[in-house]
């Protein structure tokens, strides 16, 4: 019977319209699905699977009805087709085009985390891998490029790989032109200044794998754009369907596999034809609905040589963003509530309380520079010089907040040269002792590894047996990242440089000296930096990995596999022979005879011995700080104390005026009796004198007429004398009552002479401890003047810690590294076996159960045991650790965050327990290649917000910062800044650069620390920092007459006869660095006398800001260009922010030369600053 299908003349357009009017009619929808299951499209299997979760999901009548009601569609005709191209070009730039759905018709909160991967992965889907010649997918190699738009293909041709390494290809499957691809979403959705126009530039619609017999590989041998899917998705306007591509992946690839895939009549896969590779190209690109005008047929594959010990096949070319899976894997954690504590603070799941203002808030900034909470190690700068006060916050602050099990993220905000990888190497530092602390737990190490039953093949008939760790020896593992290659570069080469340390340290340095070192193309070593151990490594991509793995584990003569094998007592005697297989000679290798490497028996012996001079040291330092936070707590109790003393003085001072009106009133009460006295004496002296005169007896009896007489002059006597009598017997009880106060406070006044005697016998004890200490160590101690010395003064102090202890925290990190090699030599069989596995498993996919892959946090724990810092930029870290589970790692130290766009973060911080976060958002910000208004476009349809959640806007600083336990506040254009933890101290740009940036980034909030001014050679030719003020004219950004003042500026160095001058041409525009580079290639005759390769120099000396992020030159010349009065957005663009200009200034440390017109930029935002401290200059030099 036919199948019935109502709606065969549907439009899919018309059938999501169904669905949306669907919500209480569950027979529709389920015809709906029957219908779509007969379909064989992107936008079908899209509104499919929407149809299904609806059905699964059992309906709430209120939560449907209102849904329904939101919904309903209007009761009018349908809606109009969507507009044509040329329709949507005409409309107001600032709108989205009308087919791009309403915002409203997501769900949900505003920044909602799920919502918020939702948009990243949305506009990732549309940010693919570019290339411009085939050879940039060969890393520049045209060697490796095979033409396959020819009959013949490589693999008929049975090529040969080189020697030790096996052949495969890498098919590219048609291409989309990127320059046309981009000026398709800018019609639609408009543009920004200074976009990218990706000239030359293509993205691959789709990869495939192939052995050297030209048959696809088992796993993972097809790859497909993203960007192939969602460009047509964008440009019809669908943006809420952006989100969708990592639920539909998996089924594109697997319709593109079969398509691929075939068997002989035996089962025996089929090499790849021209043919079958055409015809899955066009169904491809029908099926994705690509427009013809963009694409481009295959035409070539990659030759790809691949280690043949490296135990698995090669990586299948990214071609998609590099975060989409791992942004996928984020949202599956977001949706069952387990992203991990770190990720969940950077979505905001978890909020955190802000610190107050750190700038601000003396008390915070006091508590967290508490000696008890200093790390006990600290790493071995060359010159020993300690943190400052914000950089030694930080670190305690860091430890303070992230030592705990539960993890979380700090930001640190870093502007150019206040020291970012001084703090950096302190925290290594910290999470090397806290390993080697849990290392001393173990009498014997071997016991710390724990057989898990699984192994992995290690040769025909040899297995690598794998073990678990415990808890106590993981979570030290310290992984670098960035969006930055030379800056995670930077980190983990310079961490190893003998440079680096200053004293005498060594750790596994044969093996690190290798690692620093390069392969000649005639595979000759030649080395590199020397190395003081293997304290980190550069990982990442597949090309550094085999590059370490090669070094560390497969080099014959230096390598660590080799140490390993030794230690565990295995002969490693490498016999040498000739054409004949006879042995004719036998070396012992250079690791062997450099190292050497104990016996098992010795090497436990040794091991006590690293271990307690370790915890006998340790137990000194730890010693120490608590004395010293006793003298910090000694500070803390004079403050009580002095404030005790004041009350105890002031309550002295009042007994003292209490007693002083006591006495007072005392004797005024005592001449009252005196007066009272004296008055009852004349009273009773006049009654007395009156009572000697009284008549007899028979007069008074008879009352005679003398009696009376008497008497009426005797009663008023009596009387008087009563009174008087009276009176004085009051006046003697109110002495007494005076006398009584009096006495009351005699006694207050001692009481309170004694407390304020005790008081200042306390605060003179105090004082005299800390004096003790003061005279003993000459340190800054933060008491309660301390931040009353000035913002510079403070900032400059290094607290604390005198320079006997910070020699004694030195050594402690020395002996700590020797805990870690003592504790790998004695458990060399162990971890030989953990790191042997990994070897062929350092990247996603390697290993297929899941057992094995439950383990891949112990072997990963077992390298960072060895190795203790990892670098790897963002874009490969799904590659190296896609398969590594959520918070398997400790330590997450991103640098130069202030570059990276908030989604890249997003793999390694899923990883880790804990994230450091470094960067200044007032440097370059992310780079994006979509329009504005459509990255705006997505941001409202899922309800986030564009300036917190997605870049050129934000960034992983700024959303770190917002996550952040400690924060201060800078004021900016428009309102305050908030930051992370800020580093202050500058030590790169003399004036008036320094001036420049404090004053437009930073508040004036930095303190200059950059030394006396050192007039350099560039300095004694050009003279000091100026504005050349060049009034040219220009129909473009690029003004002729200013690249003529450039190099007018550098013949004059070279007529000086200066050589390899430390120059940076920097330039805000893309035109003005193309043009002047054009100019210069012209002159070869300055590079010449300069002594240096002109193509090199230019390329590597004359850009816009993004050539130069976390460089630095002796001078540098910015051209601004952009003279004519048309060109105020231009200008606008370039100078209202602050990071343009900052990158720029920030660069040169000792003088800028600005060369454009002075009149047109001395007006805008910014520039006003630089051009009030930069003087102009016109003279010809």
């Amino acid at each position: 019977m036919a199948v019935q299908r109502p709606f065969f003349n549907k439009s899919i357009a018309e059938l999501e319209a169904l669905f949306i009017s669907s919500a209480a009619d569950e027979s529709l929808r389920e015809r709906l699905r029957d219908e779509l299951n007969c379909r064989d499209t992107i936008r079908a299997a899209s509104l499919l699977k929407r149809i299904e979760e609806s059905l699964r999901r059992p309906r709430t009548p209120e939560v449907g009805d209102a849904f329904r009601e939101r919904n309903r569609p209007p009761a009018s005709p349908p809606p109009p087709p969507k507009p044509a191209p040329s329709e949507a070009r005409s409309r107001d730039a600032e709108s989205r085009p009308a087919s791009a759905e309403d915002p409203a018709s997501h769900q949900g909160p505003a920044n909602e985390p799920s919502a918020i991967l939702a948009s990243w992965i949305a506009t990732e889907a549309l940010s693919p891998q570019t290339y411009r010649q085939p050879a940039d997918l060969a890393n520049g190699d045209p060697r490796s490029v095979a033409w396959i738009n020819r009959d013949e293909l490589p693999w008929t041709r049975e090529e040969r790989s080189r020697p030790k390494y096996q052949l495969f290809y890498q098919i590219v499957l048609g291409s989309i032109a990127m320059d046309r691809a981009t000026r398709k979403l800018i019609e639609t959705f408009g543009d920004a200044e200074e976009r990218s126009g990706r000239e030359r530039e293509k993205a691959a619609i789709a990869a495939i794998l192939v052995d050297r017999n030209g048959c696809l590989v088992d796993d993972k041998g097809v790859a497909i754009s993203s960007f192939s899917w969602a460009l047509p998705v964008a440009l019809e306007g669908e943006l809420s369907r952006l989100g969708e591509w990592t639920d539909l992946e998996a089924a594109l690839v697997e319709k593109l596999t079969s398509r691929l895939r075939r068997f002989d009549p035996d089962g025996e896969p089929l090499p790849l034809t021209r043919s079958i590779l055409l015809e899955a190209y066009r169904w491809l690109v029908e099926l994705l609905q690509l427009p013809a005008d963009l694409i481009e047929a295959p035409t070539f594959a990659i030759r790809v040589h691949h280690y043949f010990k490296a135990g698995s096949t090669p990586e299948v070319a990214l071609l998609n963003s590099f975060f989409l899976a791992d942004l996928g894997r984020a949202a599956k954690l977001v949706s069952t509530g387990e992203p991990g504590e770190a990720l969940s603070r950077f979505l905001g799941l978890k909020k955190v309380e802000p610190s107050p203002d750190l700038l601000k808030d003396r008390g915070t900034l006091e508590a967290l520079l508490a000696p008890k909470r200093f790390p006990a190690a600290r790493w071995p700068s060359p010159g020993g010089h300690p943190l400052v006060t914000l950089q030694q916050a930080a670190v305690n602050g860091i430890r303070q907040a992230l030592t705990d099990d539960a993890g979380g993220i700090v930001a640190v905000n870093g502007p150019p040269g206040t020291g970012k990888t001084t703090l950096l190497r302190d925290i290594v530092a910290g999470c090397v002792l806290d390993r080697a602390v849990a290392m001393t737990a173990f009498n014997d190490p071997r016991t710390a590894f724990e057989a898990s039953g699984q192994k992995v093949a290690a040769g025909d008939r040899a297995f690598f047996h794998l073990y678990r760790l415990p808890e106590s020896l993981r979570g030290h593992e310290i992984l670098v990242a960035s969006s930055n290659n030379k800056a995670v570069e930077n980190v983990s080469k310079e961490l190893p440089s003998m440079k680096s340390v200053g004293r005498d340290i060594r750790y596994l340095k044969t093996v690190a000296d290798r690692l620093q070192a390069r392969r000649s193309e005639s595979g000759e070593w030649i080395d590199g930096e020397p190395a003081w151990g293997l304290i980190a490594a550069v990982l990442g991509n597949a090309k550094n990995r085999g590059e370490f793995q090669q070094a560390v584990w497969w080099d014959d003569d230096r390598s660590l596999r080799l140490y390993l094998k030794a230690a565990k007592g295995d002969s490693v005697i490498r016999e040498i022979r000739d054409e004949d297989g006879r042995i004719v000679d036998r070396e012992i290798p250079t690791v062997i005879t450099a190292e050497s490497p104990p016996t098992p028996e010795l090497a436990i012996k040794q091991w006590h011995t690293a271990r307690h001079a370790f915890s006998t040291l340790h137990a000194s330092v730890v010693a120490e700080l608590t004395a010293i936070e006793q003298v910090r707590e000694t500070c803390l109790k004079r403050v009580d104390a002095r404030d005790a003393a004041s009350v105890a003085r002031a309550d002295r001072d009042i007994a003292a005026d209490q007693e002083s009106g006591c006495r007072q009133e005392a004797d005024r009460k005592e001449a009252a009796v005196l007066a009272a006295e004296s008055d009852l004496e004349h009273a009773e002296r006049a009654r007395a004198v009156l009572l000697r005169q009284r008549p007899g007896f028979v007069a008074r009896l008879f009352k005679t007429r003398r009696y009376a007489e008497w008497s009426q002059d005797y009663v008023p006597l009596e009387n008087a004398a009563a009174t008087a009598r009276q009176a004085f017997t009051h006046a003697v009880r109110d002495r007494q009552t005076a006398a009584e106060s009096l006495r009351s406070a005699h006694e207050a006044l001692a009481a309170a002479d004694d407390r304020l005697r005790q008081a200042v016998e306390i605060v003179a004890s105090l004082e005299e401890k800390i004096a003790s200490f003061q005279r003993a160590f000459d340190v800054d101690i933060v008491d309660d003047t301390f931040f009353e010395n000035g913002h510079e003064t403070w900032n400059l102090a290094s607290p604390w810690i005198p320079e006997s202890l910070h020699q004694k925290r030195e050594a402690l990190f020395a002996a700590a590294m020797n805990v870690h090699q003592a504790f790998i030599d004695v458990a060399a069989q162990k971890i030989s076996h953990n790191l042997g596995a990994l070897m062929g498993a350092m990247q996603a996919g390697a290993f297929k159960e899941n057992e094995k892959k439950a383990l891949l946090p112990d072997l990963w724990a077992t390298l960072f045991m060895v190795v203790p810092v990892v670098s790897t930029t963002f874009a490969s870290v799904d590659r190296m650790l896609g398969d590594v589970p959520a918070e398997s790692l400790g330590y997450l130290l991103i640098d130069e965050a202030g570059q990276a766009t908030p989604q890249s973060a997003v793999g390694a911080l899923m990883r880790v327990r804990k994230a450091i976060v470094v960067g200044d958002p007032l440097q370059i910000p992310p780079v994006i290649a979509l329009p504005d208004r459509l990255v705006i476009g997505i941001n409202d349809y899922y309800r986030t917000s564009h300036a917190e959640w997605a870049a050129p806007s934000a960034s992983v600083q700024t959303v770190a910062d917002s996550a952040s336990p400690f924060q201060a506040q800078f004021r900016g254009d428009i309102a305050s800044r908030q930051v992370g933890f800020p580093l202050l101290v500058h030590r790169r740009c003399q004036q008036p650069m320094f001036e420049i940036s404090n004053r437009i980034a930073y508040d004036n909030q930095m303190v200059y620390a950059a030394g006396a001014a050192n007039e350099g050679s560039i300095a004694k030719i050009l003279g000091n920092s100026a504005w050349f003020d060049v009034n040219g004219t220009a129909s473009t950004k690029w003004c002729p007459a200013e690249g003529a003042m450039v190099i007018q500026l550098l013949e004059t160095l070279a007529r000086a006869g200066l050589q390899q001058p430390d120059v940076y041409i920097i330039t805000p525009f893309r035109i003005v660095a193309s043009e002047l580079g054009r100019a210069l290639s012209e002159r070869d005759d300055i590079f010449q006398r300069f002594g240096v390769d002109g193509e090199k120099w230019i390329r590597e000396r004359v850009g816009t800001i993004h050539t130069f992020q976390g460089k630095e030159a002796d001078t540098v010349i910015a051209v601004m260009g952009a003279p004519a009065t048309t060109q105020a957005g231009a200008r606008n663009w370039a100078g209202s922010t602050p990071n343009i200009l900052n990158v720029m200034v920030s660069r040169a440390k000792n003088r800028m030369y600005v060369v454009g017109a002075r009149s047109a930029w001395e007006r805008v935002g910014h520039c006003q600053d630089v051009a009030s401290l930069l003087p102009p200059r016109r003279a010809a030099l």
